[in-house]
């Protein structure tokens, strides 16, 4: 025996119409719209911003890098001379409409000390630090969520209250301490104590063993940065209705905790990892001077210590904030995916 609806209900009764499936569509395409305009409008007005600040930065580093082309030996007439070809004699609003012309072309003039493109440079040292800082946030992501979530879990409804203390004092007292002091003890325990690592980056050692103490300086504070946020997301979670109700059931311990506790906190995990992964590009500028490590760090610290190249300093500035930029964008786009609440608005 057939069945069909009553005259006075419409398919829009029994669910979503084509028409309205359309409407929300079209509803999220404008919000995608909405939000892609905003966040690339601000990735211009940041880059604007950028090339400012790389420019008028090296005003506040001392000395001069004329004397230091020159030499110190050299006459007061050869370091005005020098001046003179690298154009610091010029007023400073046509330096900065000269410096703006050649970055938008891509070029940040050759460096002063090596006459080469200082871009080039910079590049050619941008995959060292990209790959320490890209495996440290991996770990900290890693390690810090699978920590604190178990803490978390086994201190659930102030169990093990001891164990929640000592978690908050110790991950407290790690996070606090900079990555650069955390690579000096590094050094000392397990390159001059122990002798199982080199002291700082030395093919004699292989690229991979060199690379370890300088991942493990960026990495130890992050993890228990992350370790404490967690710990108090998955406190919170637990405590929602649909975990009581899921451990209510006696659901399998992997359905609560992998179907519905670790994806309410990917939301959070990659906010984190934006922010880490930024935060790590700048301290891996001075890990990276710690251990002699050849990436963007090590020449930026040349670069201003001892040679005054103001191009190279510009170039390495520059990067490392398109870098820091385009991982943001990248990881808002990824949220607005996996929760279009992010995206200002939600879906209709």
């Amino acid at each position: 025996m057939s069945h069909t609806l009553p005259h006075d209900v419409t398919p829009s009764d029994t669910g979503d119409s084509p028409l309205s499936l359309e409407q929300k569509a079209g509803s999220m395409g404008g919000v995608w719209r909405a939000f892609l305009f905003r966040r690339l409008t601000g990735l211009v007005i940041n880059l604007v911003l950028l090339v400012l600040v790389t420019f008028f930065i090296v005003q506040l580093i001392p000395g001069d890098p004329a004397t230091t082309i020159a030499g110190e030996n050299a006459t007061l007439e050869k370091v005005e001379q020098v001046r003179a070809e690298l154009g610091l004699n010029d007023p400073i609003i046509v330096q900065l409409v000269h410096y703006i012309g050649n970055v938008v072309q891509g070029d940040f003039g050759n460096s002063y000390l090596y006459k080469v493109p200082a871009l080039d440079i910079v590049l050619t040292a941008a995959p060292y630090t990209l790959f320490i800082a890209s495996i440290a946030v991996l770990l900290v992501l890693i390690v810090g969520m699978v920590l604190g979530i178990w803490i978390g879990i086994a201190t659930r409804g102030d169990r093990r209250r001891w164990l929640d203390v000592t978690f908050n004092v110790v991950t407290g007292f790690v996070s606090s301490i900079p990555a650069y002091i955390q690579g000096t003890l590094l050094v000392l325990i397990f390159a001059i104590w122990l002798v199982w690592l080199p002291p700082a980056y030395t093919m004699a050692y292989g690229f991979g063993e060199s690379a370890i103490l300088p991942i493990a300086a960026l990495s130890i504070g992050g993890i228990a940065s992350v370790a404490r946020i967690v710990r108090r997301e998955t406190a919170v979670i637990q405590e929602m209705d649909y975990m009581r109700t899921a451990r209510g059931w006696r659901l399998p311990k992997f359905v609560i905790y992998f179907k519905h506790l670790l994806p309410n906190l990917l939301t959070t995990a990659l906010t984190l990892a934006g922010i880490i992964l930024t935060a790590l590009l700048g301290s891996a500028l001075i890990v990276e001077a710690v251990f002699g490590w050849p990436g963007i760090g090590g020449v930026v610290v040349q670069a201003i210590a001892a040679d005054k190249d103001y191009p190279v300093i510009r170039a390495a500035v520059f990067v490392i904030g398109l870098i820091s930029l385009t991982i943001t964008l990248l990881i808002d786009i990824i949220l607005g995916l996996i929760d279009p609440r992010t995206l200002g608005a939600s879906r209709g």
